[in-house]
């Protein structure tokens, strides 16, 4: 009967022995219970296949011509790379001291000569076992450590959201609780222009405060792995096309005009609210940093197997350094909003990771005095779908 898992046959063995007649009653042996051969004549050769084989396991003759089997072993033990691979010494040397020298050359068990079926099988899955074991042990070491990590960076951003929160939302605050008082105190004796322009204020406020809270929130779900999209076949051009009329009533405001040049695709799969998020904040981008008289130019056409959505402006462009810190979060670049348009450095890092999430990938081309053109690409059939997870405003 078979007694060695699956794992352990796949397990790749060495053999190291100067006489061919050992060297192929162990191929023999092992070789039937499904274990990976290959064989060396010597020390000098053992040590120059091992980094190209990477054995699990070696089985090593302690007699051999020129370098012994102890230092063999010693030598491979040297070498960082390769001294956690297990050494079964070969030998026929039964005596204590023997014995001992093999364990102290780096040996971890040892086959004795003449070859005992039973015997052989037995070390060598006991060693496979403990091989795979360790293995197993160190990827879950590596996994946790990662997962702490990421516990650890989780557990700064959420402290950065905290401090950022608390900072960039008390002037806001204190703003609408001063224009409510205004109104509370004197409304009375307030002209109507007067009372909407209050009013208007304390509106923009709120949309701002309530911006950093959806933008804080999104991060909190995409760093803590919560994102889902809900994936349905729809067109690309009607939701951009829906979105446009807000940007253009903000572009006239500071006069530019915004060129649509879009190609009609077939419906794709994509989680609208998701890629509103990401239009907006890019054509958002564009208009709140192009000076008055430009023009920004946003245009669909498809590359391959991806939708291609790009917003080129006529801006101040970006140094290297800003490109760098672009997706970074909390970022504040040295180009600055023509309006004096109030933002919380997310958003860039956000659509990225939602645009990631749809297996796609967010581009820039941006020199300084040449304007910016940014850009996310969808594939046209995305590999997965997952349920809905928050909703679109």
């Amino acid at each position: 009967m078979n007694s060695i898992p699956c794992k352990a046959k796949e397990t790749k063995i060495l053999i190291v022995d100067d006489t061919p007649a050992n060297l192929d009653v162990l191929k023999q042996t092992l070789a039937r219970e499904g274990y990976r051969i290959s064989l060396a004549p010597s020390g000098e050769r053992a040590l120059k296949i091992v980094p190209l084989l990477k054995p699990d396991l070696i089985l090593l003759d302690v007699m051999m011509p020129g370098i012994d089997g102890y230092e063999t072993c010693r030598r491979l033990k040297r070498d960082r790379v390769h001294a956690d691979i297990p050494v079964i010494f070969i030998t026929a040397k039964n005596e204590t001291q023997d014995i001992v020298e093999g364990f102290n050359a780096g040996g971890i068990d040892y086959i004795s000569k003449p070859f005992r079926h039973e015997e052989v099988l037995a070390r060598v899955s006991t060693q496979s076992r403990i091989r795979s074991l360790e293995r197993a042990r160190q990827r879950l070491t590596q996994d946790l450590d990662a997962r702490n990590r990421h516990l650890v960076e989780l557990n700064d951003l959420k402290t950065r959201f905290l401090g950022m929160a608390a900072h960039d939302m008390r002037t806001p605050l204190a703003s609408i609780g001063g224009f409510s008082q205004i109104l509370i105190d004197g409304a009375s004796q307030m002209a109507e222009p007067e009372k909407e322009d209050f009013l208007t204020r304390i509106r923009n406020l709120s949309r701002q405060m309530l911006g950093m809270i959806n933008d804080l929130l999104d991060v909190t779900v995409i760093e803590s792995g919560q994102l889902n999209l809900d994936l349905i076949e729809r067109s690309l051009n009607e939701t951009l096309l829906n979105r446009l009329p807000l940007f253009e009533l903000l572009a006239d405001k500071k006069n530019i005009l915004i060129d649509a040049q879009l190609e009609t695709l077939p419906p794709m799969p994509f989680d609208e609210c998701r890629i509103h998020q990401v239009f907006d904040n890019l054509l958002g981008n564009a208009v709140k940093f192009s000076p008055a008289g430009s023009r920004i130019v946003v245009s669909l056409d498809a590359e391959g197997e991806f939708a291609r959505v790009t917003v080129r402006d006529e801006g101040p462009g970006l140094c290297e350094a800003d490109k760098n810190r672009l997706f970074d979060g909390f970022q504040k670049l040295n180009p600055r909003p023509t309006g004096g348009e109030k933002s919380t450095g997310l958003g860039l890092l956000i659509a990225r990771k939602m645009v990631e999430a749809h297996g796609g990938k967010l581009t820039v081309e941006s020199a300084p005095g040449k304007g910016s053109t940014f850009g996310f690409m969808l594939p046209l059939i995305p590999k997965t779908a997952a349920g809905n997870n928050g909703s679109c405003n």
